[in-house]
């Protein structure tokens, strides 16, 4: 994804500096759940396989058709936020010039049919605001999740086949660390994300892995995969409200 000239394209549109930020980690999360590149999408087919892939009618809310795509959303708000995806989606599309602005305003209609977009942008966006601020300050603060460990990805996540690394370190023995950060409750998918950028790491460093798994909370059965796992470590954070 062309990250730096998409916000100038957003800022040239006017839209706000949270609107800019929660757009732009939306298209990520896109890219990470589905292991794709934005621009290779455009290449090939002008985002068409990408915009069908998150269609998701009220229709198939009612016949309760499960999610069409990789990203973790709760079955109730599929509809609602699948549509937000796509909204973004569209505007990529249409900054790469693949996608007519007639058709662009017609999937933007759609997908605030039910929701207006403030609604959805609290909706959706307050956790991607989450885990941006949660990324932010344990990068810097890494050693409080545990003693002696450090970032090794210079600041930037680490792009794998699997997807982006949200944090790769190493801990106090030197060994590598995969960090995962969700903002809520980490479901059973999560483990599996976490393996596979373990995975990948190994096989690009030839080094020893282990994994960490950041959550407000966890599911029973990612507690149970974890006790099975004896390089996968589970951490939870909390809220501090500091008052000056």
């Amino acid at each position: 994804m062309q990250e730096a000239a998409f916000q100038t394209y957003m800022t040239n549109k006017g839209l706000a500096e949270k609107t800019k930020e929660t757009r732009g980690y939306a298209l990520k999360r896109i890219e990470r759940a589905h292991r794709i590149d934005l621009d290779e999408e455009y290449n090939r087919d002008q985002m068409a396989g990408a915009l069908k892939l998150l269609s998701y009618s009220a229709a198939d809310e009612r016949a309760k058709r499960p999610n069409p795509t990789k990203l973790d959303i709760d079955a109730d708000k599929l509809l609602s936020h699948l549509r937000w995806y796509k909204t973004h989606l569209t505007d990529y599309a249409r900054f790469k010039g693949g996608l007519p602005e007639a058709d662009a305003a017609t999937i933007a209609e759609e997908a605030t049919e039910e929701l207006t977009e403030d609604l959805l942008e609290e909706a959706v966006g307050k956790t991607f605001a989450l885990e941006k601020d949660l990324q932010a300050a344990l990068r810097a603060n890494l050693s409080q999740l545990e003693d002696g460990l450090r970032v090794e990805d210079g600041g930037v996540e680490r792009r794998v086949e699997a997807g982006f690394i949200d944090i790769l370190a190493r801990d106090n023995a030197n060994v590598l660390t995969v960090v995962e950060l969700k903002a809520e409750t980490a479901k059973p998918e999560a483990v599996a994300q976490i393996l596979a950028y373990m995975g990948c790491i190994a096989e690009e460093t030839g080094e020893p892995v282990r994994g960490i798994l950041v959550a407000g909370d966890h599911h029973p059965r990612v507690g149970y995969a974890a006790r099975a796992i004896p390089n996968l470590l589970l951490k939870k954070y909390r809220y501090r409200f500091e008052f000056e």
